[in-house]
């Protein structure tokens, strides 16, 4: 597999940074993608799964795929810290993000993976509060 790659998916936040940074300077040839890259990526959005999977495809054979997304909380969701907390809104938007996206990642990306040889494909949970938090 010459022309093997790594992707890896959250490249803009800071456990996805790190991967691509790590596997770069271990000399292999990455494709990060998120939010703020090109071409963009939203697990919300299955086009834009898609076109990042055809960008890959159109570049050489992935023996990596790393899912280093995950949702817990932003501006409009703040982390529940009581099942008085629970928003309904809050679980969907959670849910969609957090198993939906990688669902769809592994759609697209799956078929991208050589068929002989070792190929991985990683998703690593969703964020989680401070410990801290773990003493609520």
């Amino acid at each position: 597999m010459t022309d093997s790659m790594a992707v890896v998916v959250g490249a803009g936040g800071g456990v996805g940074a790190a991967l691509v940074a790590a596997l770069a300077e271990s000399g292999h040839r990455v494709a990060g993608f998120g939010r703020g890259t090109v071409p963009p990526i939203d697990l919300l959005d299955e086009a834009s799964i898609a076109a990042a999977a055809a960008h890959v495809a159109a570049r050489g054979t992935p023996a990596l795929v790393i899912d280093a997304t995950g949702f817990l909380h932003d501006a409009k969701f703040k982390p529940e810290r009581s099942w008085r907390d629970l928003d309904p809104a809050h679980i969907a938007h959670a849910f969609a993000v957090n198993a939906t996206g990688p669902a769809l990642l592994m759609k697209h990306f799956l078929p991208l993976l050589p068929r002989t040889g070792r190929s991985v494909f990683a998703t690593l949970s969703a964020r989680v509060g401070s410990i801290g938090d773990n003493r609520l």
